[in-house]
């Protein structure tokens, strides 16, 4: 699967977002886990639909790869 823009910039956010993101009933899973099939986040359900999404090492190294040719 070939990460779109729209992932990039997701993940760019998550990044800088301390890695992480606390998702809840009001947004749309989708596109984390979009980047969960990309392998990029992983995933904790706290108690659904309540998640906490994390950057893999492959999805830090993106997010640092994608900075740093801004």
């Amino acid at each position: 699967m070939q990460p779109t823009v729209e992932d990039i910039e997701l993940l760019k956010r998550i990044y800088a977002n301390g890695q992480s993101v606390h998702a809840d009933s009001n947004v749309d899973h989708r596109p984390y886990k979009r980047l969960q099939d990309i392998g990029w986040l992983t995933s904790t359900a706290l108690a659904l639909p309540n998640v906490v999404y994390k950057l893999t090492s492959s999805g830090l190294k993106r997010a640092l790869q994608e900075l740093r040719s801004e």
